[in-house]
């Protein structure tokens, strides 16, 4: 495993002294963070206590099942389909992660659904989340439908909170297959909790990599995390509003989703910790390459000056040699004797120099490979990066306020009671 973050041209920012105090505070910050009994999500590398309870609920569902769908929203999916997408090699049984209510995709998938080969992974931590449980009641209708309601219970693992809320209710009463989420672990810091690990060891993953690459970026990772957070933070006061997450490699695009929605959820904040209203955080962007070189790029390059760009690059990659066809035609002629990872990482360096020609902050993650080790690194780095910009910004990095707002109205609104 590894992974280095090079500052390209960005030399004359980590050489200032404003650079070197934020990174000071930096580090104190990691420790505070990991210290904190409060905030569990550092723990989680160590625990190996919940891939062990979600061996057990995997050997408890019945013999022959192909299929998991993952009914949940936002840090009950994104994780999953993070790992799923990432690691497309280790998965050997499908998941489906089912994480809107657009009742044209339940009805397409509804129609598409083997009962018998089928599980339902309902996920809300506090148990509540009506997105969640409308999409339990019509999956499970089905099953119910076609085999009965015993055979379907069978079928069901419920993902919620240890004590509370109506799906831990439900699971006891009907003594369903359940997985617990720490109290202290937030919804978009939950991957490395049965959340994420049951449905990417359902699908064939082996995730003990994965909390190894986290738990050996715990170990090593400071300056990592530390040099993000403090260029995240200094972004946001030069009012680079938006961050660009440029991956090349596809597989990595689903990443950046999941990433959007943690730096999103933590640091947009109307009001920081003394109650001052401070409108803070930056708007996320995942732009693929190379694909989005020809659909992104002018915008970025010739546009408003309000962005920086985080690129990610991978070292090694299969080598898939261009055949030597048409050669008799010129543009045909550069491509031969080269690999689609040369090209890759010459489209990749070509659009880095074209935006640092533009005097655009550019940074690159340099991965050596992009392997279950390797993410389980990225996930601890940025969750940490993410928390520690949020204690530099005297924000709450750990709740989301304008979320629960949306959800109160969408209920009132269901109950009749709103306008």
């Amino acid at each position: 495993m590894g992974i280095s973050l090079n500052m390209r041209k960005m030399s004359y920012l980590t050489e200032s002294t404003t650079y070197q105090e934020l990174v000071r505070k930096g580090e104190a910050f990691f420790k505070r963070v990991c210290e904190d009994a409060e905030i569990g999500f550092t723990d989680l590398p160590e625990n190996l206590v919940y891939v062990d309870r979600c061996d057990e609920a995997l050997n408890s569902l019945p013999k022959g099942v192909e299929t998991l769908y993952v009914l949940g929203i936002g840090g009950s999916a994104l994780g999953t389909s993070m790992l799923i997408n990432a690691l497309p090699d280790s998965c050997s049984r499908r998941v489906v992660v089912v994480d809107n209510v657009d009742s044209d995709t339940i009805e397409r998938l509804l129609g598409q659904m083997n009962p018998e080969k089928s599980v339902l992974n309902v996920i809300s931590k506090s148990g509540s989340t009506v997105e969640a449980l409308s999409l339990f009641s019509v999956f499970f209708a089905r099953l119910d439908e076609e085999l009965g309601r015993k055979e379907a219970f069978r079928r069901v693992v419920v993902t919620t909170d240890a004590e509370k809320g109506t799906l831990r209710q439900l699971a006891e009463e009907e003594n369903l297959i359940s997985l617990s989420v720490p109290g202290n672990v937030g919804g978009r810091f939950s991957v490395l909790t049965p959340v994420g690990l049951f449905p990417a060891m359902f699908a064939g993953i082996d995730v003990v990599p994965l909390l190894l690459g986290a738990k050996r970026e715990k170990r090593e990772g400071v300056s990592r995390a530390v040099g993000g957070a403090v260029v995240d933070y200094l972004f946001q006061e030069q009012a680079r509003n938006i961050k660009v997450l440029f991956p090349y490699c596809d597989r990595l695009k689903t990443f950046g989703d999941w990433y959007l929605q943690l730096f999103a959820e933590s640091l947009g904040k109307l009001k920081n910790r003394r109650g001052m209203v401070v409108r803070s955080g930056q708007t996320g962007v995942v732009a693929v390459g190379v694909t989005d070189q020809h659909s992104q790029l002018q915008l970025y390059k010739d546009g408003p000056g309000d962005k920086s760009f985080f690129f990610f690059t991978v070292k090694n990659q299969p080598d898939v040699s261009v055949p030597p066809m048409f050669n008799q035609y010129l543009s045909f002629q550069v491509l031969e004797g080269k690999t689609f990872a040369q090209l890759m990482e010459a489209e990749a360096e070509g659009t880095m120099q074209s935006l640092e020609r533009n005097s655009l902050p550019v940074f690159q993650y340099e991965l050596d490979n992009a392997d279950s080790e390797t993410l389980g690194a990225l996930i601890f780095m940025f969750e940490m990066q993410t928390a520690i910009t949020g204690y530099m910004m005297n924000i709450n990095p750990f709740d989301q306020p304008g979320v629960e707002d949306g959800k109160q109205i969408a209920r009132k609104l269901l109950e009749g009671k709103g306008k």
